[in-house]
């Protein structure tokens, strides 16, 4: 048997006291009863001393209850236990997980973190095997398990700090959970074989900043062995304040001068300033470009403030936070969304005031907004198609025949990319659509019945695929007056996107070179149907022209790592400049995803240049500490950050290994239990043996 505390063994050496006291004779031996004592005066004997013990069993038992204490206190073990101490041979899996997202750029930090991943480093033991993980809102591997197996032994450490040193704080957020489960995760399911005693430790070393995302932590399942030990890293200075620039909706350009932004502003709960200075940066760098507006904020408190006018003719700024004392979140990018205005081409001779036809519903169908104007206008004049209107048109709406020349100018219009909208008003349209999709033949007839409803829809098409939650998916009480029947032909590459009650296509997608042709059997007008009416013609209207490269101007505010959809759908290899001058070529139609630096991001698309804002996630800047109980209540496994297991002399493993073994085993609790016993057993043999010595009194 082993002990923890044996020092508390010396209290072993008070069983001299109830020797002592029985050595010590304090009352006579008998009582002589006597006639008459009324005039003696009662004196207690005197206490003598004695050579010979007498109630050698009630000793016994006073001795063994003190005995028992001490042996408790000293935290008794068996250390040949389940847990025993590793052998010379064995090893432990660590893995340190390092911190890179953007706080860890606050002064003082990263030296101090990157000098603690070293020293983990520098104190493994040879039979340890160790992997290095840095994260931001992703973890990387740096040093893998297999890394350090494969090096030479001697090198490993070596190795290790090389790749340590080329890491660097980034611009990401923190998404602490999915860094601390990815961990967990790395470490090799069967360890029998490798000559490991099963012990798995995390070594987070981080500033544990309270933004941090904790996202899948709790009711994570940790695999058997793991431990996380916290080792926090502490800034120079407490306290930060960061901001965000809201949603640039409202800024547009061509509005007038002077565009105005909102910013959100975080102080956070550690900080020992209060007043700062808003305003947009000069064009030098430093300093503010007109006068910043003045702002309170008190700790822990986030507000949201306006920020002063943008300089004249400026779409783009670096909004600029004065007065506190941590920079790396102190500037905010802008750009202004750009307005954008979109041409539908109208084959149809009516009138826009007419409420009986087509066109007068499709002019309503896209109001105007201060982000964009759709202009519907004719494409023929003069009996003539006009080429330069179907060129800058976004959608082409055809509700009648088309003649040869409409055809042909439809036709190359199409294969370029661009959607027409063929709305069949009449048996007639066979003929259009032959012509323009060069069908040999084509049927239309009338149908025959009352109404008719849609009974199909192919919500995995674009264009129906924002209808598919089950709250927008009925389109089954729009009813159809009039609708044509055709057959498709089973050479034409069409697809069926909706269908009537009866069978028959209700909207088809007919593909012509990079162009679709879009065939609806029914109109919108109040003889033909209720569509016009319901609620699912605007966003339907909206989705169409969309899909034809006439969509509403895409957000311009961006935050760290979020993809930039591509401004174009179709041409050539967009060039795309970062902040920091280097040129990306991706493919139009593809998102650009390299967002990891903040600032202004440029590209030219056609003949526009269109310029986003990246900017850090504004949690980056709540950097006051997470509490080790908020992990504790997550349910992550933690271990006493005192130190790293490996760095600590034998002696002292040892002594760990005693902690666990006497914490398993818990031998404290049988000997408490036996001293309860004795000190029963005591109470009651003293009593007995009290009561056997009494002698009567005799009343004079």
């Amino acid at each position: 048997m082993s002990f923890l505390a044996p020092w508390f063994l010396l209290g072993g050496l008070a069983v001299a006291g109830p020797v002592v006291f029985h050595l010590i004779h304090r009352s006579a031996r008998g009582q002589m009863p006597f006639s008459s004592i009324l005039f003696l005066r009662p004196t207690p004997p005197r206490a003598v001393r004695r050579r010979k013990l007498e109630q050698v069993a009630l000793l016994l038992l006073r001795c063994l209850g003190i005995l028992l204490l001490a042996a408790g206190f000293s935290r008794p073990f068996f250390p040949k236990g389940d847990a025993t101490p590793p052998s010379a041979g064995e090893g432990r899996q660590i893995l340190v997980l390092l911190d890179t997202s953007a706080s860890m750029r606050r002064q003082g930090l990263w030296p101090k973190a990157r000098a603690l991943a070293t020293r983990y480093l520098e104190k493994a033991s040879l039979p340890d095997r160790v992997a290095v993980l840095t994260f931001d809102q992703q973890p990387h591997t740096l040093v893998s398990f297999a890394d350090w197996s494969a090096w030479p032994a001697d090198q490993r450490v070596a190795l290790a700090k090389q790749r340590l040193d080329a890491a660097s704080p980034g611009w990401g957020g923190t998404h602490l959970g999915l860094a601390l489960t990815t961990a967990a995760e790395q470490f090799p399911d069967d360890v029998s074989g490798a000559g490991f005693a099963g012990q798995r430790e995390v070594v987070l070393v981080s500033d544990l900043q309270e933004g941090a995302k904790l996202d899948g932590l709790q009711g994570h399942e940790w695999p058997r062995g793991v431990r996380v030990i916290l080792e926090r890293v502490d800034p120079v200075r407490r306290g930060n304040a960061g901001l965000e620039i809201l949603d640039a909706a409202a800024a547009i350009v061509g509005t007038g001068d002077g565009l105005e932004a909102r910013a959100r502003v975080v102080n956070t709960r550690d900080a020992a300033r209060e007043s700062f200075l808003l305003g947009w940066s000069a064009a030098s760098g430093t300093g503010f470009a007109g006068k910043p507006a003045q702002i309170y904020l008190p700790p822990g408190q986030t507000r949201t403030f306006s920020a002063p006018a943008l300089p004249t003719g400026a779409t783009t700024g670096v909004l600029q936070l004065s007065g506190d004392d941590e920079e790396f979140d102190n500037r905010a990018y802008f750009a202004a969304l750009e307005r954008e205005d979109a041409t539908i081409a109208y084959f149809g001779a009516e009138s826009a005031d007419d409420p009986e036809q087509l066109r007068y519903y499709l002019q309503r169908a896209f109001p105007e907004t201060a982000r964009r104007q759709v202009e519907v206008v004719s494409a023929v004049s003069n009996s003539v198609p006009s080429l330069e209107t179907l060129n800058r048109a976004a959608l082409a709406v055809i509700p009648t025949t088309l003649d040869a020349e409409e055809v042909k100018a439809v036709r190359a219009w199409l294969a370029g990319g661009k959607t027409a909208l063929l709305v069949l008003t009449s048996a007639r349209c066979g003929a259009t659509i032959a012509a323009l999709t060069g069908a040999a033949e084509v049927e239309v007839t009338e149908a025959s019945g009352d109404y008719a409803l849609v009974g199909e829809v192919d919500f995995t098409h674009p264009i129906f695929a924002p209808f598919a939650d089950p709250r927008f998916s009925d389109f089954s009480r729009i009813h159809f007056w009039k609708h044509r029947r055709w057959t498709i032909p089973t050479n034409l590459p069409a697809r069926v996107l909706a269908k009537f009650d009866d069978g028959s296509p209700a909207l088809v997608e007919i593909k012509i070179g990079k162009g679709s042709l879009l065939a609806l059997t029914a109109g919108w007008n109040p003889a033909d149907s209720q569509l016009a009416v319901s609620s699912k013609f605007l966003p339907l209207m909206q989705i169409i022209l969309d899909a034809s490269g006439g969509a509403a101007p895409a957000r311009t505010q961006f935050q760290i790592g979020e993809p930039i959809p591509s401004p174009v759908s179709t041409g050539d290899v967009l060039q795309w400049r970062k902040p920091d001058g280097r040129v990306v070529g991706v493919a139009a139609g593809s998102p650009f995803t390299e967002t990891d630096l903040p600032g202004i991001y440029a590209v030219t698309a056609g003949s526009r240049l269109r310029r986003f804002a990246v900017n850090l996630p504004l949690a980056e800047s709540r950097t006051a500490p997470l509490s080790p109980d908020d992990f504790a209540r997550l349910g992550v496994p933690l271990q006493s950050p005192a130190g790293f297991a490996a760095a600590r002399s034998p002696g002292a493993q040892r002594h760990l290994q005693g902690e666990k073994l006497e914490a398993r085993q818990k031998v404290w609790r049988v000997l408490i239990v036996g001293l309860l016993a004795v000190a029963l057993a005591e109470i009651a043999l003293g009593g007995w043996l009290g009561r056997r010595g009494k002698t009567l009194e005799v009343t004079p």
